[in-house]
């Protein structure tokens, strides 16, 4: 049987033009569900994830164990989805630098609209 391709999804949240962390939470959240439905239509055998999986939209987290629980979710992925300007963001490049030096394949997408 073959194994499902895993695809995680880097979307920015504090780098996000909201001006609360809750609002900017909230529009990363609903770019996920967004991206999901995208990569999915593109690859549709494979398992998408986020950092929504393992830092729950409703879960009030620091921004340390978030990324560090972020980081090991890339870590357990085949590719990564760098979505939008991630390049502005600390965690996006965390998780990017992470993916480059685990090997993972690395797709961009389009801009933040």
């Amino acid at each position: 049987m073959k194994k499902k391709l895993r695809i995680y999804v880097a979307t920015p949240v504090n780098g996000r033009k909201e001006k609360t962390y809750e609002e900017k939470r909230k529009q990363a959240y609903l770019r996920c569900v967004y991206l999901r439905t995208v990569i999915r239509d593109e690859f549709p055998n494979a398992e998408v994830v986020t950092s929504f999986d393992v830092c729950p939209i409703d879960e009030q987290i620091e921004e340390s164990t978030a990324m560090g629980r972020c980081v090991s979710l890339v870590m357990t992925c085949d590719a990564i989805w760098m979505d939008g300007h991630w390049n502005e963001s600390k965690g996006c490049r965390l998780e990017h630098r992470t993916a480059e030096l685990y090997g993972l394949c690395i797709m961009n997408h389009g801009t933040l609209k």
